[in-house]
């Protein structure tokens, strides 16, 4: 049984509670030129971004060059309006901003001697042409929609990226308990990739390929991943850059609760699995039921201000499994070796180099020659309980 402990986002909090950061990594950056109709640069036109979904308004001016920049905006779909004196107003709705990239969005205003407001609903971003990074963004519907497996592990949406070998699992339950998944990124080790959470790096200082705390899949907004050309700030790392984006309120209260159930009953049986002999019902596979099971709720605590953010989620899992396993006969355990096709030599013999060595007489070895702590290590070994044709397990 393993679980995942509660983790409470509130990433809004720390950005109306903190001044305006330049990181890239937790927020996404918004630019543009504003010209007239001549291609002139208008400089001190007025540019506003809002938040559609927190209301948060965010506003900056263009420079002598016309040219304006956000730096500081949070991930999400909002409405710019590009205003100037004596020119009339443009409103471009349902712009995307990720996390960790640059948008470009420029503005061609018109002379007006009226007040005049142009609305234009579709975005317009095609390309990336302010960075140089090969950047690549799986959304929070890919992540919803698409297949990701038993743990339902975002990672698994990692084969999607060019240049990541297919996640796999690595290490224990005891040294990866969050059955995090390990990639290698355009031929670099698998160390060489860093993954941060909000910001945060996440990855086992001793084990840096694998990630020390995987959210549930609800709780994901965003998975921004850089593999090549990325910023000095986001160093530590040459495969890639991993930043996950956890989800955060709105002004409306959203919420979701899920199970994701395995049962080994609805799965066709081992080929292998009593071969030869079992007890039970050899018709039926192996043991392996999992329950994952969790919610999510956001909401506002102020309109436009302050929100919050919550998940949860907890993971049982009941196992058996057969395996085969060679251990030693009972003849092995008192010390006969005869018939194994080894020679056994006795260490205290011949040189230091291994020259000069004398076997044990019959390849046995005498009870009295038996370390205290080996005989009872050996003890706690099972006894073999199956013979195969030509080999002992």
């Amino acid at each position: 049984m393993s679980g995942r402990s509660c983790f409470l986002a509130l990433p809004l909090l720390f950005l109306c509670l903190s001044p305006a950061a330049e990181a890239q990594v937790l927020y996404g950056s918004l630019t543009g030129s504003v010209t007239d109709v001549s291609d002139a640069s208008i400089p001190d036109a007025k540019v506003e971004a809002t938040n559609k979904d927190t209301g948060a308004v965010k506003q900056t001016t263009t420079d002598n060059r016309g040219v304006y920049l956000f730096t500081d905006l949070q991930s999400g779909t909002y409405s710019i309006t590009i205003s100037a004196p004596a020119f009339g107003s443009i409103n471009q709705n349902n712009v995307i901003v990720n996390a960790n990239t640059t948008q470009r969005l420029d503005a061609r205003l018109q002379l007006s001697s009226v007040a005049e407001t142009v609305t234009v609903q579709a975005s317009a971003f095609t390309l990336q042409t302010d960075r140089a990074d090969l950047n690549t963004q799986i959304k929070t519907t890919q992540i919803a929609n698409l297949p990701i497996g038993g743990g339902r592990n975002f990672q698994q949406l990692y084969k999607l990226v060019p240049g990541f070998s297919p996640p796999a699992d690595s290490n224990s339950d005891a040294g990866n308990p969050q059955r995090s998944l390990i990639s290698n990124v355009n031929g670099v080790s698998q160390s060489n990739n860093n993954t941060r959470l909000d910001g945060a790096m996440i990855s086992y200082p001793w084990l840096p390929h694998i990630v020390a705390y995987v959210p549930p899949a609800d709780a994901v907004e965003a998975v921004n991943i850089v593999t090549n050309s990325f910023d000095a700030e986001q160093g530590m790392a040459g495969g890639a850059v991993v930043n996950v984006q956890i989800k955060s309120g709105t002004n409306q209260y959203h919420g979701s609760a899920h199970e994701f159930h395995t049962n080994s009953r609805l799965k066709t049986r081992n080929y292998f699995y009593c071969l030869y002999s079992c007890t039970g019902d050899p018709n039926q596979p192996q043991k392996n039921i999992q329950n994952q099971f969790g919610g999510t709720f956001g909401g506002p605590i102020k309109r436009n201000k302050l929100f919050f953010f919550g998940d949860w989620e907890r993971t049982l899992r009941r196992q058996n499994a057969s395996v085969f396993r060679s251990i030693a006969t009972d003849a092995m355990r008192q010390g006969d070796f005869t018939g194994t096709g080894t020679t056994i030599y006795n260490p205290k013999t011949g040189n230091a180099n291994g020259t000069g060595r004398i076997a044990f007489p019959d390849n046995r070895i005498p009870p009295s020659e038996f370390d205290e702590a080996s005989a009872k290590m050996i003890a706690l070994l099972p006894r073999v309980n199956q013979v195969t044709p030509g080999k002992t397990i």
